[in-house]
């Protein structure tokens, strides 16, 4: 596919753009080569950036379950930590993405309320994923 939206970039960029009459056009129509050079590197890492942070979030799940004092919210991260993917397609890995996500948000909540160096070293950990994961999702064209 990287080859298809190269080539697509390269056809807005010097092909397209340069023969559109206004700088209006043209400035439109290397938007779309950005947007479709994001495009193109979204769809390279699509999976490998889910399995990632599913593979973190079952990390994270599992390092709480020693001291998360709600018992359904200690359930709920087994039940959740143990789910797998049924197919590498990209869907099903943003399906348990999105599921475990949820969770995260509520274990992150759970853990700001207790006290001890376990909870902070989890929540800086927590901490650490969301950046990752932030990271994980820059496209390296920068903003436009």
């Amino acid at each position: 596919m990287s080859v298809y939206f190269g080539e697509l970039v390269r056809s807005l960029r010097e092909d397209l753009a340069p023969k559109l009459p206004t700088a209006f056009e043209q400035g439109a129509a290397l938007r779309l080569a950005m947007l479709s050079q994001a495009a193109s590197e979204e769809f390279d890492r699509a999976a490998a950036r889910r399995f990632e942070e599913n593979e973190a979030m079952r990390r994270l799940f599992e390092s709480a379950s020693s001291f998360v004092k709600s018992p359904d919210l200690l359930i709920r991260l087994q039940n959740v930590g143990s789910v797998r993917e049924e197919s590498i397609h990209v869907s099903e890995l943003e399906r348990v993405n999105q599921m475990m996500r949820v969770l995260l948000i509520e274990l992150h909540a759970h853990v700001e309320l207790l006290v001890g160096d376990d909870a902070r070293d989890l929540e800086r950990e927590i901490w650490s994923e969301l950046s990752a994961s932030t990271e994980r999702r820059a496209v390296s064209i920068g903003r436009f």
